[in-house]
């Protein structure tokens, strides 16, 4: 799909998501968790998550919304013949992972194909074979009635619900003219976020994601960054919980791009730009306290 390079991170759906960041590190803020908990006899253990975004699928590719629908990494050919097959970077990162900071003790995805598969291709890589765990809570986002449609549909109606005006016939992202406004969807876009920010964007998209649809009258669930930070970090919690409990130091989790936004900017830690297809977020868990540390890292793709 197309991409814009936006000051803060959007999903595997969103055309700001497979921006290359190139090794972005936060300085490492630790942030309670609400509870410390601290387990007897397992005291300053430190555990380091792999928070990954899943390959590129075939719905990126379509520059559809993708959040609890799905779709599988993408594999087709060029223009030119050239075979595209999104299984092979996975591998790549996982060996590199695995060269770099060692063998992985445990591994978990969403519960959908992408992330499952992007999981397994990383495994594979790393040449270990670790059962996958599928947690639902580390799903990407719930678009509503947007799931499935084009990316600029949703966005384009995001942004003017926001205030903004977008030219629906300019290219995406034609400049803003005279008065500020009526740019292309992507240009709007970019600038909401900037002067509004993700949380406001994600409630907006809530918002109008539920309205009942046009072509069935149904009204569909939808989620903003608050329901999905808290359902991510539910669900990272409990795993780095069991880590410590099972003296596991390096744990691979597979996410989507928002989703891992949502969950770091909860900790504290602004994310300035899209997260990659199968980039890192390095995060480490000790005595009940998250520290991030690094952001979508692409290095271990190359």
């Amino acid at each position: 799909m197309k991409r814009i390079r936006p000051r803060i991170a959007i999903a595997s759906v969103v055309v700001l998501a497979a921006t290359t960041i190139g090794g972005w590190s936060a300085a490492a803020a630790q942030v309670p968790t609400g509870a410390a908990e601290l387990h007897r006899g397992h005291q300053d253990k430190t555990v380091t998550i792999y928070l990954t975004r899943h390959g590129q699928t075939i719905l990126n590719t379509l520059e559809r919304v993708q959040g609890w629908i799905d779709s599988p990494l993408m594999v087709g050919t060029s223009a030119d013949g050239s075979v595209l097959d999104a299984r092979i970077l996975p591998q790549t990162v996982g060996k590199n992972l695995r060269a770099r900071e060692g063998k992985i003790d445990a591994a978990y995805s969403a519960d959908m194909k992408r992330h499952f598969e992007t999981a397994t291709y990383i495994l594979k890589g790393a040449n270990q074979r670790l059962k996958v765990t599928q947690d639902a809570g580390l799903r990407e986002i719930n678009f509503g009635k947007y799931e499935g449609a084009e990316n600029k549909e949703m966005w384009t109606a995001i942004v003017e619900h926001m205030g903004y005006t977008v030219d629906h016939d300019a290219d995406a992202t034609a400049p803003v003219d005279a008065t500020g406004q009526n740019g292309g969807w992507q240009t709007m876009q970019l600038l909401a976020i900037t002067e509004q920010g993700l949380k406001a964007m994600m409630s907006a998209m809530k918002e109008i994601a539920e309205e009942p649809s046009e072509d069935t009258s149904i009204a569909f669930p939808a989620e903003d960054c608050t329901d999905v930070s808290d359902r991510m970090m539910d669900s990272l919690n409990s795993i780095a919980r069991k880590a410590v409990r099972d003296n596991d130091k390096r744990v691979l989790v597979v996410s989507s791009g928002l989703s891992i936004t949502c969950a770091i900017d909860s900790l504290g830690t602004t994310v300035t730009s899209g997260i990659s297809n199968v980039a890192v977020s390095e995060l480490q868990y000790k005595n009940g306290q998250w520290t991030v540390k690094s952001v979508g890292d692409t290095s271990y793709r190359q």
